[in-house]
């Protein structure tokens, strides 16, 4: 016991000495007297989530995508593949990963702890040797920590600090340099977010000062400081808010408006704005009309982007969720593993399930009763359970025997 609280003591002095792996959503707090963005602008993963509406959106079409693709246990048995939903892992995965999640919960805080901090960590609790809970760890309050050659995980959390084995947690990092710490899309897209959010502030002010312009009051004669402070207190109080939007002001005294903004409806300033979300959705591989941004778009094109990013984006957010799973989850013994069921994605689309289907049990794949089980339907019995081949099809070794068979016949014929 004394062993592992001096193992413990040595991780948490290499914490406090700084010698840790710097993780991605850390770079704004390690120099918060300088502007994280050249815009002047500071970009926290939290702040970007809940300010930024391409953020926000990117986020939220990356994650829906994946929650609503069923996560499945496999047992593979010789040559056969089986579900298995008495398993553990099962339930965790297809009902009840905790007390307080659904599973499409579970996914989404996944891929959002990815895109916007780079890791997504989850603790496997344990009851024995038996995974009773698959608990979501906030990454913000997550270090890294490499000793002798071994990770380290150091979760501060409620005042208290605690080390966490590989062991003991599922660890899902997005693209890496060093190969263990992920690289957040928000990271890159910084400068983009920055950009965007220094435009909002701009525009809110312009609505907040109840104009569309800016400018100065140009005055004849000369004012002092007081003087010039009541003027601008008094022209706030009359022109200021939007409730006073499109007042006319009344000039006397020798007093002249003098313009000096750059007006909203200003093409350089909608095209700024829209090559900004454009540039962040790309980071977030998220295809522009899924952002509502359909100038481009077509009906067939749309059809063919959307089964790429399935393809490009979601497939591989899936397969490295699997392999951690995979590994994590279950004994090496085991002959179990989870899949990710991505039939589902052309739920959408009746007439591309309907030709799928129909090209499934056309060679044989699929059975009637297997497509009514995709389609939530009750079988129809065992005539559901055949497997049907059209005649059309035959093998080379088939057709050289019919062939064979044709010309012996024609020859006794001939006799």
């Amino acid at each position: 016991m004394n062993k592992i609280k001096n193992f413990v003591k040595g991780i948490m002095k290499k914490v406090f000495r700084n010698e840790v792996v710097v993780q991605e959503w850390e770079q704004p707090l390690v120099s918060i007297m300088q502007p994280v963005t050249s815009s002047g602008e500071t970009i926290t993963p939290a702040g970007a989530f809940g300010g930024l509406g391409v953020v926000f959106a990117c986020v939220e079409r990356r994650a829906n995508a994946l929650a609503k693709l069923p996560l499945q246990v496999y047992r593979k048995s010789g040559e056969k593949r089986e579900r298995d939903s008495g398993h553990r892992a099962s339930y965790l995965l297809e009902k009840r990963p905790n007390s307080y999640q659904t599973p499409s919960q579970f996914k989404k805080f996944i891929i959002t702890s990815q895109l916007l901090w780079g890791n997504a960590y989850v603790r496997m609790k344990f009851s024995g040797k038996k995974i009773v809970e698959l608990i979501p760890i906030n990454p913000a309050v997550v270090r890294i920590v490499k000793d002798k050659g071994k990770y380290w995980f150091v979760i501060n959390s409620d005042g208290k600090q605690e080390v966490l084995s590989e062991d003991e947690i599922i660890h899902l990092p997005y693209l890496s340099i060093d190969g263990k710490v992920g690289k957040a899309p928000l990271t890159v897209a910084s400068e983009n977010a920055g950009n965007l959010q220094a435009m909002q502030k701009f525009e809110g002010n312009f609505y907040k000062n109840g104009t569309l312009r800016k400018g100065a009051l140009k005055i004849p004669a000369s004012l002092d400081a007081a003087a010039k402070k009541k003027l601008k207190l008094e022209w706030r109080e009359l022109y200021g808010g939007v409730s006073n939007t499109g007042d006319v002001a009344v000039l006397d005294g020798g007093i002249e408006w003098q313009d000096i903004s750059i007006p909203l409806k200003d093409a350089e300033f909608v095209v700024a704005r829209k090559l900004n979300n454009i540039e962040i959705a790309n980071i977030f591989n998220v295809p522009s009309f899924m952002l509502n941004d359909m100038e481009r778009s077509t009906y067939n094109n749309v059809e063919q982007q959307n089964m790429r990013f399935i393809m490009d984006v979601i497939q591989p957010d899936c397969i490295a969720m699997e392999e951690e799973f995979n590994y994590k989850l279950f004994l090496e013994r085991e002959d179990y593993y989870v899949k990710f069921n991505l039939t589902s994605a052309l739920r959408g689309d009746t007439q591309t399930r309907a030709n799928y289907y129909k090209e499934m049990i056309g060679i044989g794949v699929l059975t009637i009763n297997d497509v009514r089980r995709l389609e939530e339907m009750n079988d129809i019995g065992e005539y559901g359970d055949k497997h049907y081949f059209s005649l059309n099809y035959t093998t080379l070794e088939t057709l050289e025997e019919h062939e064979r068979i044709k010309n012996s016949k024609g020859g006794e014929g001939n006799t």
